[in-house]
Protein backbone atom coordinates (compact mmCIF):
# COMPACT_ATOMS: atom_id res chain seq x y z
CA UNK A 1 0.00 0.00 0.00
CA UNK A 2 3.00 2.26 0.53
CA UNK A 3 3.44 2.72 -3.23
CA UNK A 4 -0.03 4.28 -3.61
CA UNK A 5 0.29 6.96 -0.93
CA UNK A 6 1.67 9.51 -3.38
CA UNK A 7 -0.47 8.52 -6.41
CA UNK A 8 -2.94 10.98 -7.81
CA UNK A 9 -6.65 10.14 -7.70
CA UNK A 10 -6.89 9.28 -11.40
CA UNK A 11 -4.14 6.67 -11.04
CA UNK A 12 -5.86 5.18 -7.98
CA UNK A 13 -9.17 5.03 -9.83
CA UNK A 14 -7.59 3.23 -12.76
CA UNK A 15 -5.92 0.75 -10.41
CA UNK A 16 -9.23 0.20 -8.57
CA UNK A 17 -10.88 -0.62 -11.88
CA UNK A 18 -8.21 -3.28 -12.36
CA UNK A 19 -9.39 -4.85 -9.06
CA UNK A 20 -6.30 -3.67 -7.18
CA UNK A 21 -7.26 -4.00 -3.50
CA UNK A 22 -4.31 -1.94 -2.29
CA UNK A 23 -5.36 0.97 -4.49
CA UNK A 24 -8.90 0.76 -3.13
CA UNK A 25 -7.60 0.62 0.44
CA UNK A 26 -5.67 3.83 -0.25
CA UNK A 27 -8.80 5.41 -1.75
CA UNK A 28 -10.78 4.46 1.36
CA UNK A 29 -8.02 5.88 3.53
CA UNK A 30 -8.08 9.20 1.68
CA UNK A 31 -11.86 9.51 1.75
CA UNK A 32 -12.55 8.16 5.24
CA UNK A 33 -13.00 11.66 6.74
CA UNK A 34 -15.63 12.51 4.12
CA UNK A 35 -17.41 9.16 4.56
CA UNK A 36 -17.37 9.50 8.37
CA UNK A 37 -18.94 12.95 8.10
CA UNK A 38 -21.72 11.74 5.80
CA UNK A 39 -22.37 8.65 7.94
CA UNK A 40 -22.55 10.70 11.14
CA UNK A 41 -24.98 13.10 9.45
CA UNK A 42 -27.43 10.27 8.74
CA UNK A 43 -26.72 7.92 11.64
CA UNK A 44 -30.07 6.66 12.96
CA UNK A 45 -31.27 3.40 14.48
CA UNK A 46 -31.50 0.56 13.65
CA UNK A 47 -28.23 1.08 11.77
CA UNK A 48 -24.99 1.55 13.61
CA UNK A 49 -21.93 3.43 12.43
CA UNK A 50 -20.22 0.29 11.13
CA UNK A 51 -23.16 -0.72 8.94
CA UNK A 52 -23.50 2.72 7.40
CA UNK A 53 -19.74 3.06 6.95
CA UNK A 54 -19.73 -0.28 5.10
CA UNK A 55 -22.43 1.08 2.81
CA UNK A 56 -20.31 4.20 2.31
CA UNK A 57 -17.38 2.00 1.26
CA UNK A 58 -19.58 0.19 -1.24
CA UNK A 59 -20.71 3.54 -2.64
CA UNK A 60 -17.08 4.66 -2.89
CA UNK A 61 -16.21 1.49 -4.79
CA UNK A 62 -19.10 2.06 -7.21
CA UNK A 63 -18.08 5.70 -7.61
CA UNK A 64 -14.51 4.66 -8.40
CA UNK A 65 -15.78 2.44 -11.18
CA UNK A 66 -18.22 4.94 -12.67
CA UNK A 67 -16.39 8.25 -12.40
CA UNK A 68 -15.36 9.72 -15.75
CA UNK A 69 -11.75 10.76 -15.26
CA UNK A 70 -11.73 12.50 -18.66
CA UNK A 71 -14.15 15.23 -17.61
CA UNK A 72 -13.09 18.26 -15.61
CA UNK A 73 -16.37 19.74 -14.36
CA UNK A 74 -16.66 17.63 -11.19
CA UNK A 75 -13.92 16.37 -8.91
CA UNK A 76 -13.90 12.77 -7.81
CA UNK A 77 -14.24 13.89 -4.20
CA UNK A 78 -17.53 15.65 -4.90
CA UNK A 79 -18.78 12.79 -7.03
CA UNK A 80 -17.87 10.27 -4.32
CA UNK A 81 -19.55 12.34 -1.60
CA UNK A 82 -22.76 12.50 -3.63
CA UNK A 83 -22.65 8.75 -4.27
CA UNK A 84 -22.05 7.98 -0.58
CA UNK A 85 -24.82 10.33 0.53
CA UNK A 86 -27.29 8.96 -2.02
CA UNK A 87 -26.59 5.35 -1.06
CA UNK A 88 -27.12 6.02 2.64
CA UNK A 89 -30.24 8.11 2.05
CA UNK A 90 -31.65 5.35 -0.19
CA UNK A 91 -30.90 2.77 2.47
CA UNK A 92 -32.69 4.82 5.12
CA UNK A 93 -35.66 5.38 2.81
CA UNK A 94 -35.96 1.67 2.14
CA UNK A 95 -35.85 0.92 5.85
CA UNK A 96 -38.75 3.29 6.40
CA UNK A 97 -40.62 2.12 3.34
CA UNK A 98 -43.55 0.15 4.61
CA UNK A 99 -46.91 -0.03 2.98
CA UNK A 100 -49.37 2.28 4.71
CA UNK A 101 -53.16 2.16 4.84
CA UNK A 102 -53.22 5.07 2.40
CA UNK A 103 -51.04 3.13 -0.05
CA UNK A 104 -53.34 0.13 0.20
CA UNK A 105 -56.43 2.30 -0.24
CA UNK A 106 -55.14 3.46 -3.62
CA UNK A 107 -55.25 -0.14 -4.88
CA UNK A 108 -58.99 -0.59 -4.43
CA UNK A 109 -61.84 0.43 -6.73
CA UNK A 110 -63.97 2.96 -4.86
CA UNK A 111 -67.06 2.26 -7.02
CA UNK A 112 -67.25 -1.46 -6.19
CA UNK A 113 -67.58 -1.99 -2.42
CA UNK A 114 -68.01 -5.77 -2.72
CA UNK A 115 -65.06 -6.10 -5.08
CA UNK A 116 -63.07 -3.80 -2.82
CA UNK A 117 -63.68 -6.09 0.15
CA UNK A 118 -62.53 -9.16 -1.78
CA UNK A 119 -59.52 -7.30 -3.13
CA UNK A 120 -58.64 -5.96 0.35
CA UNK A 121 -58.76 -9.47 1.80
CA UNK A 122 -56.57 -10.75 -1.04
CA UNK A 123 -53.96 -7.99 -0.56
CA UNK A 124 -53.98 -8.44 3.23
CA UNK A 125 -53.49 -12.19 2.83
CA UNK A 126 -50.69 -11.70 0.32
CA UNK A 127 -48.86 -9.13 2.47
CA UNK A 128 -49.07 -11.19 5.63
CA UNK A 129 -47.74 -14.28 3.86
CA UNK A 130 -45.17 -12.33 1.88
CA UNK A 131 -43.35 -10.90 4.88
CA UNK A 132 -42.39 -14.37 6.09
CA UNK A 133 -42.08 -16.03 2.71
CA UNK A 134 -39.93 -13.58 0.73
CA UNK A 135 -36.43 -12.21 1.12
CA UNK A 136 -36.15 -8.57 2.19
CA UNK A 137 -35.29 -7.57 -1.37
CA UNK A 138 -38.24 -9.46 -2.86
CA UNK A 139 -40.58 -7.99 -0.24
CA UNK A 140 -39.43 -4.44 -1.04
CA UNK A 141 -39.94 -5.13 -4.75
CA UNK A 142 -43.46 -6.41 -4.00
CA UNK A 143 -44.36 -3.34 -1.93
CA UNK A 144 -43.15 -0.97 -4.61
CA UNK A 145 -44.91 -3.00 -7.32
CA UNK A 146 -48.18 -2.90 -5.39
CA UNK A 147 -47.86 0.86 -5.13
CA UNK A 148 -47.72 1.10 -8.90
CA UNK A 149 -44.03 1.61 -9.54
CA UNK A 150 -42.71 0.23 -12.81
CA UNK A 151 -39.66 -2.01 -13.05
CA UNK A 152 -37.28 0.81 -14.03
CA UNK A 153 -38.40 2.99 -11.12
CA UNK A 154 -38.07 0.10 -8.66
CA UNK A 155 -34.59 -0.64 -9.99
CA UNK A 156 -33.56 2.98 -9.45
CA UNK A 157 -35.04 3.11 -5.95
CA UNK A 158 -33.30 -0.10 -4.90
CA UNK A 159 -30.04 0.60 -6.75
CA UNK A 160 -30.40 -2.57 -8.78
CA UNK A 161 -30.75 -3.39 -12.46
CA UNK A 162 -34.12 -3.77 -14.15
CA UNK A 163 -33.19 -7.41 -14.85
CA UNK A 164 -32.64 -8.00 -11.13
CA UNK A 165 -36.04 -6.50 -10.34
CA UNK A 166 -37.72 -8.60 -13.06
CA UNK A 167 -36.07 -11.73 -11.66
CA UNK A 168 -37.19 -10.83 -8.13
CA UNK A 169 -40.76 -10.30 -9.39
CA UNK A 170 -40.74 -13.68 -11.10
CA UNK A 171 -39.47 -15.39 -7.95
CA UNK A 172 -41.82 -13.63 -5.58
CA UNK A 173 -44.92 -14.24 -7.70
CA UNK A 174 -43.96 -17.90 -8.09
CA UNK A 175 -43.52 -18.26 -4.32
CA UNK A 176 -46.73 -16.41 -3.56
CA UNK A 177 -48.71 -18.47 -6.08
CA UNK A 178 -47.37 -21.67 -4.56
CA UNK A 179 -48.15 -20.51 -1.03
CA UNK A 180 -51.43 -18.70 -1.54
CA UNK A 181 -52.66 -20.03 -4.85
CA UNK A 182 -54.66 -18.23 -7.48
CA UNK A 183 -53.02 -14.82 -7.34
CA UNK A 184 -52.24 -12.86 -10.46
CA UNK A 185 -49.27 -10.57 -11.01
CA UNK A 186 -51.51 -7.61 -10.04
Amino acid sequence: MESYKTCDIDTLLLKCREQDDEAFDQLVSRYTPMMRKVVLTYLTPPYDFGELFSEACVALHVAAGRFDINQSEVTFGLYARICVRNRIVDLLRLRDHTISEQDVEQIYDENDPEGELVQRETVDRILSSARNLLSDYEYRVLLLHIQGYKTAAIADMLSRTAKSVDNAKARLFKRLRAEIGGISDF
